[in-house]
C-alpha cells in the first residue's frame, strides 16, 4: 500500500491530481490518498503525529506558508517523504535541489506526465537494496528497513511493526535473523527481531521500541547488552 499526499489549495488540482494517480498507481500497488488544502495542515498533520506518507504532491504558489516552508520545514525536521512539487511556473526550478525534491511537475499538467513520474517513483522505489520485499494476501510488499521497529514471531506468521502500521507475513525468524543481520537487526527473544537503531532504552528483561517494550530472554542478554 503506497501512501500518497495530495496538499493543492485548488479543489480542482486536487481533484485531477487524486484521478490521475490513482490511474497511474494501478498496475503497481494499490494507493491510499489524503487531501492537504494547505502547508499548514501539512505542518500541523506533522507535528501532532498525524503525518505518514511515502510521497506527497505538493503545490509551491500556496497563501500563508507555501509549499517551499513546507518543503523546508519537511527536511528540517527529518519528515521519510519524498516530495514532488507542482506548479505553475519554472521560477523555483531548482528549489527542487535544496529541498531533495524527487520531481517538479508544471501545470497544467495531463495523464502522461503523472504516468511518467509515477513510474520513474516506483522504479526508483523496487531498486531499494534497503527492503524487503514481502508477499502478503498475494500480492507484494516492498518494507522499507529503516522504518521497521521489529519483527514479532507467532508461530509461522511474523508482524513487521514499523512506525504507524502493522503488516503480518510467513516466514521463519531464524531466515529473518540471517537475512537482516546486516541491516542492524538482532534478536533478543525467541519470538523478536529488533532494530538496534530504534532502540531507547534496555534493561536485563526488556527493550523499549519508541513506545514499546520488547521482552529479552536469558539467551539474548549477553548481545543485547554488548549493542548499547
Amino acid at each position: 500500500m503506497l501512501r500518497i499526499g495530495i496538499c493543492d489549495d485548488d479543489k480542482k488540482y486536487r481533484d485531477k491530481i487524486h484521478d490521475l494517480v490513482i490511474h497511474s498507481i494501478f498496475s503497481y500497488d494499490d494507493a491510499e490518498i489524503k487531501f492537504y488544502v494547505s502547508g499548514q495542515q501539512v505542518v500541523d498533520d506533522i507535528e501532532k503525529g498525524g503525518f505518514n506518507l511515502d510521497l506527497l504532491f505538493l503545490d509551491i504558489n500556496m497563501p500563508d506558508k507555501d509549499g517551499l516552508d513546507t518543503a523546508k520545514y519537511i527536511r528540517e525536521n527529518s519528515v521519510d517523504v519524498d516530495i514532488i512539487f507542482v506548479t505553475v511556473s519554472t521560477e523555483h526550478v531548482f528549489d527542487g535541489y535544496t529541498y531533495k525534491a524527487f520531481s517538479y511537475i508544471l501545470k497544467p499538467f495531463d495523464g502522461k506526465r503523472i504516468d511518467e513520474e509515477i513510474g520513474r517513483y516506483m522504479t526508483e522505489r523496487f531498486k531499494c537494496t534497503n527492503c524487503l520485499h514481502i508477499t502478503v494476501n498475494g500480492k507484494k510488499e516492498q518494507i522499507f528497513l529503516d522504518k521497521v521497529y521489529y519483527f514479532e514471531g507467532d508461530g509461522r506468521k511474523i508482524r513487521i511493526h514499523q512506525k504507524g502500521d502493522e503488516i503480518s507475513f510467513y516466514a521463519k525468524m531464524t531466515d529473518l535473523e540471517k537475512m537482516l543481520k546486516q541491516y542492524g537487526f538482532v534478536r533478543c527473544h525467541q519470538s523478536y527481531l529488533i532494530n538496534k537503531k530504534f532502540i531507547t532504552g534496555c534493561s536485563r528483561t526488556e527493550v523499549k521500541m519508541g513506545s514499546d517494550v520488547v521482552p529479552v530472554s536469558r539467551k539474548y542478554q549477553e548481545s543485547i547488552k554488548n549493542i548499547m
